[in-house]
């Protein structure tokens, strides 16, 4: 769905807290298009997640091809207070736009909101349209988990043969994708394998140390397991290492996950036991760079995407080494360009 929106007048920005990141292009680069009037907030939620590091770098592309200002924060490890405070920060500064990777909506509603209020355009992700937002990550939590549910449930298929198997699901109560992501899976694994040849065995994880514990209890108490579905790559590599170090024999084991971050898929492609990793269709770079341009055309009062386009795949040896090959494709669109050029 395509909306436009006013051009809208803010104060230039402030000076931010210690935590923030500015960028700028350096001075003599030439801009594609000069967007240096114009300053965009972004707040991801960890830096430390490789998957919003990589959106950080396709920021850092648009900077440099288009001279715009980005404040850039982190919501340090998963810190919901962090980030409010923030985007409070970008509020009171007076940033033309708001991108926002929430740790939780819930918890950044009310801030978002002020923000909206105060007619500051604002893009969110996870996608939930009660926020009220302008626009949002088109990401379908559901479709996401499925995806792998469905990898796995082939694997179980092809390996199992109908035998009943433990499957071990790893979620995490920090992060809101985890209920429709996780039930995409479940739902996928119990369809195309069957409910009854299922015993599923829930943990919950908040980052990489707790997921590594979680996982060797529960391959302790279940040393059959013979699947393991983890909620991002964050936890997915820390269940690849407690897998490692049991010292089970790990050669029908399925783990799989979602992020399509560098280091599991490079795991993928050593066919090691991580068999599966759904990630986006294109680069995560890539997709940082348009979101900052879907931004900068709501501030222009342009054309924008509404939610923004995000699809996934499931990425396997079978098709890790053709999904690497490719390059990332960062191309301002002619249509800002000549938007931008024709305010001149």
């Amino acid at each position: 769905m395509k909306h436009t929106k006013k051009l809208i007048s803010m104060m230039a920005a402030a000076a931010m807290t210690a935590s923030l990141t500015s960028f700028t292009a350096a001075a003599e680069e030439v801009p594609v298009v000069d967007l240096s009037d114009l300053t965009i907030g972004a707040c991801v939620m960890s830096f430390e997640q490789e998957f919003m590091a990589n959106l950080v770098v396709g920021y850092e592309e648009f900077i440099r091809q288009t001279n715009i200002n980005m404040l850039i924060t982190d919501g340090g490890n998963m810190e919901v207070a962090k980030q409010v405070t923030n985007v409070e920060n970008y509020i009171s500064s007076g940033v033309d736009g708001i991108l926002c990777q929430a740790v939780s909506l819930a918890a950044m509603k009310d801030t978002l909101g002020a923000a909206l209020d105060k007619g500051i355009p604002v893009g969110v992700y996870p996608y939930d349209r009660s926020v009220g937002a302008t626009t949002y990550f088109g990401y379908d939590e559901y479709t996401w988990g499925h995806s792998l549910g469905e990898c796995a449930a082939q694997w179980a298929e092809d390996h199992f043969g109908g035998e009943k198997i433990k499957v071990l699901s790893i979620t995490s109560p920090q992060e809101e994708a985890s209920i429709e992501r996780s039930r995409g899976w479940i739902e996928a694994a119990e369809e195309g394998y069957g409910a009854e040849n299922i015993e599923w065995i829930d943990v919950a994880a908040t980052d990489a140390t707790t997921c590594i514990s979680a996982t060797e209890s529960a391959l302790q108490a279940n040393p059959d397991i013979k699947m393991v579905l983890a909620l991002g790559d964050q936890y997915g590599l820390a269940a690849y290492e407690a897998l490692n170090s049991s010292g089970l024999d790990l050669s029908d084991v399925f783990l799989g996950a979602c992020d399509g971050t560098d280091e599991a898929l490079e795991l993928v492609a050593q066919d090691t036991v991580f068999r599966c990793d759904v990630a986006n269709d294109r680069f995560v770079s890539e997709i940082g760079f348009y979101w900052v341009e879907n931004m900068v055309k709501i501030i222009l009062g342009m054309e924008y995407d509404d939610p923004f386009p995000i699809t996934t795949m499931a990425v396997t040896i079978d098709n890790v080494e053709e999904y690497r090959s490719r390059e990332p494709e960062y191309v301002i669109s002619e249509d800002l360009i000549e938007f931008v050029n024709n305010q001149k």
